[in-house]
């Protein structure tokens, strides 16, 4: 099921996708896990759509 009314909050500013350091402007992202990180926080994933802008 397609829900056109979601947001990807996003306050990385250096990402290309990001707007207005609030929201990411993509459809869907890819999370992904840190290699190597058993912290039990939010640094075990990051953003795999992630890219620099340019």
């Amino acid at each position: 099921m397609e829900r056109n009314d979601q947001q990807i909050g996003c306050e990385v500013e250096s990402c290309r996708y990001n707007e207005q350091g609030r929201h990411c402007s993509l459809r869907s992202i890819c999370v992904r896990p840190v290699w190597d990180c058993s912290s039990e926080r939010e640094n075990e994933s990051l953003c795999g759509s992630y890219e620099h802008r340019s």
